[in-house]
């Protein structure tokens, strides 16, 4: 679809906005900050709306990850996408993260195992076919478990997983060249979720919800939870 898209992504340790017009990259920011996104996503948005020349009103849809991912972040980049969106009066489209990870790691030959460090020693993860195709739903799994979301046939590994699930992946027994590593540092992009939402149809705003797969692993303060009348309804989906 002709869409104009601003998209969104802090669900790791990286943030990144990206504005993408018709299949055209018309600006985008990155930065690997660790923590702080609530703080440097606004600036980033502002800065990429500038150098793109458009305005709010130009675009067709904010495009924003849903998970899985860190807990905090994703609620950041919800709030901002969801509060851009309602401002503006446009929709939104969610875009896993997994996805974002597998799209940026595709090879036509080969399918893709997307991996995320989930912490305490687990791994968010999904499998997609060669044609991108999901091969089963997202999970949270035990380092030592990875190998049961394995695809069928040559397949590359990707994410900010990958290092940890490589000596589970990589066995005796392992096909010469079956499975491959990508040189990526593993962590998403706004331009390849902007690229991925510009071929679904936009939803209206209130109906996109994150995928946390697990709880919290520290309870957040109000603010940051969003404890407010209009923010609890937003994402109560845990």
């Amino acid at each position: 679809m002709r869409l104009t898209i601003l998209a969104l992504d802090t669900s790791t340790e990286a943030c990144s906005v990206a504005c993408w017009r018709w299949g055209e990259v018309l600006a985008q920011d990155y930065a690997h900050l660790g923590h702080g996104h609530a703080e440097a996503l606004v600036p980033m948005v502002a800065s990429v709306m500038a150098e793109s020349g458009l305005c709010y009103g130009q675009l067709d849809a904010i495009a924003v990850t849903i998970g899985p991912g860190t807990f905090t972040g994703l609620r950041v980049g919800l709030a901002a996408a969801r509060g851009l969106a309602l401002a503006s009066s446009k929709p939104m489209i969610g875009v896993t993260t997994l996805e974002a990870i597998a799209h940026a790691a595709h090879s036509d030959e080969r399918s893709v195992l997307a991996v995320l460090d989930a912490r305490r020693s687990q791994l968010y993860a999904q499998a997609f076919d060669p044609m991108l195709m999901p091969i089963g739903p997202p999970s949270v799994l035990p380092l030592q478990n990875i190998q049961s979301l394995r695809p069928d046939g040559p397949y590359v590994v990707a994410g900010t997983g990958a290092a940890l699930a490589r000596p589970h992946l990589l066995r005796p027994t392992t096909p010469e060249g079956d499975v491959m590593f990508d040189s990526g540092d593993g962590f998403p992009r706004a331009v390849v979720v902007a690229r991925i939402a510009s071929a679904r149809e936009p939803l209206p705003a209130t109906t996109i919800r994150p995928i946390y797969l697990r709880a919290p692993d520290a309870t957040l303060p109000k603010i940051a939870r969003g404890d407010t009348a209009g923010a609890r309804g937003s994402f109560n989906r845990e």
